[in-house]
């Protein structure tokens, strides 16, 4: 485990760096408000210190490994597994919201997140999705002014 840490923190470090890099290509703030380089920059600071101080970790905890009663750093496998599909599930409504829209693609994603995840009856999922969707259309567009994403039926 010791040496896995080290190597994934090696590749992140490399990642954040490379964020950091690209981001320069992109204007940091745009009539004061962030820009397009604004987001990766930062992600690429934090990952870049969250891999660093794994990799202090795995170089000063030595090979003493883990003691008897030291809690696993890794989750169980059910947890990684419902990790895994909210993944796969954000990464399905982000292609989709092209051609759904924002609307319908956090209906979508709230009801199915909820009763696939979370097992809430259907009724009950769609009717929270309708909720989230109108608070966050009305909080954006009527409060921010900012647009969201329209689909195919326009809205």
């Amino acid at each position: 485990m010791n040496k896995s840490n080290r190597v994934f923190a090696i590749i992140c470090l490399g990642v954040s760096l490379w964020l950091i890099l690209e981001s320069f290509k992109y204007n940091y703030t745009v009539k004061y408000t962030p820009g397009p380089g604004f987001f990766p920059f930062w992600l690429g600071v934090v990952l870049s210190l969250f891999s660093i101080a794994l990799l202090l970790e795995t170089i000063f905890k030595g090979r003493h490994g883990k003691k008897a009663n030291e809690p696993s750093l890794m989750p169980e496998k059910h947890s990684l597994y419902r990790v895994g599909l909210i993944t796969l599930f954000t990464a399905a409504i982000s292609l989709l919201m092209t051609s759904l829209g924002f609307v319908l693609s956090v209906i979508l994603f709230v009801s199915v997140i909820l009763f696939s995840m979370e097992r809430v009856p259907v009724v009950k999922s769609v009717i929270t999705g309708l909720a989230m969707s109108a608070c966050i259309y009305l909080i954006f567009e009527y409060w921010m002014e900012i647009s969201l994403p329209a689909g195919l039926w326009g809205f």
